[in-house]
């Protein structure tokens, strides 16, 4: 499965070295570091992942930070991507493209959104959004609201390097932050736990990037009832993405899903890939080699 995972992202590959998310589609940061993550490590695709790395280095803006691809040249949140990937496996660690990127997430300020100015507004969007919005993280883009995944990636990216004080502080916040947008029972959604009163579910992949992200900062705010609803939208959901993420937090809690391994497996195309996605393949490779 591997090797013919790694045989598809060879072909997938762009002449700027860089993948996106589908065949022809243009390289982008989330593709191409989701590649550098899954082949880390991996001698027999040596030249894929360094191919991966370089295409980063090269995307990274004057600012530190990266957009969504090579020439976009906003800084977001595909910032966190980068730096994870190159954190994770040596490919920058406190080299300058990787501190300059962690300088930048900690400057990536979310926007007050101005609706808990006084104790009377705060206890009604308690009501009416069962959050408190005096709590700020990360948002997608600088100056709009803190969001539940672009919160997690920065988390999941800062607590992989050494962080210092002041990334620690935020990444404080942003833990409190993540358990007070926790569904009710357990996991997360993109963005608040409710709406107007009404509890919105859980989903499979902003739950496994959160947890993945609690599991390297804040391993003692994970409830088993987060697990639970990783696992039940996993089975409901059945696509790639969400048994691929939602095995790969699994792993980093020292759990396993067999029916959702076969399951992913028996998603696997004749090319090697996973629904014609560099990006989905990555993450159904990386899945695929952690193993509790």
């Amino acid at each position: 499965m591997a090797d013919s995972g790694e045989t598809f992202l060879l072909e997938s590959r762009h002449r700027d070295g860089g993948w996106g998310y589908g065949l022809g589609q243009a390289s982008n940061v989330e593709a191409t570091a989701a590649v550098a993550l899954a082949l880390a490590g991996d001698s027999s695709a040596a030249n894929l992942h360094e191919s991966a790395v370089a295409w980063l280095q090269a995307a990274q803006n004057l600012n530190g930070g990266w957009g969504f691809a090579r020439d976009d040249r906003q800084s977001g949140w595909m910032t966190a991507w980068a730096v994870l990937a190159l954190a994770e496996w040596g490919s920058g660690g406190a080299a300058p493209p990787n501190a300059r990127g962690e300088a930048w997430l900690l400057g990536a300020e979310a926007a007050d959104t101005g609706v808990a100015s006084s104790a009377a507004e705060i206890e009604q969007t308690k009501k009416n959004l069962g959050i408190d919005a005096t709590l700020r993280a990360w948002p997608w883009l600088p100056g709009q609201a803190s969001f539940v995944e672009p919160t997690t990636l920065a988390v999941w990216a800062l607590a992989s390097v050494q962080p210092s004080a002041a990334a620690q502080a935020r990444i404080d916040e942003a833990v409190r932050y993540l358990v007070d947008r926790r569904c009710r029972p357990g996991g997360w959604n993109v963005g608040n736990p409710m709406m107007f009163s009404r509890a919105l579910p859980p989903r499979a992949c902003p739950t496994a990037w959160t947890l993945l992200a609690l599991a390297k900062a804040a391993p003692e705010a994970i409830r088993p009832a987060d697990i639970d609803a990783l696992r039940e939208d996993m089975r409901i959901d059945g696509g790639a993405l969400a048994l691929a993420w939602g095995l790969c937090a699994l792993h980093a809690l020292g759990q396993e899903d067999a029916e959702a391994r076969t399951r992913l497996a028996a998603l696997q195309q004749p090319d090697g890939g996973w629904s014609g996605s560099p990006y989905t393949t990555s993450v159904a490779l990386m899945a695929a080699r952690e193993r509790s």
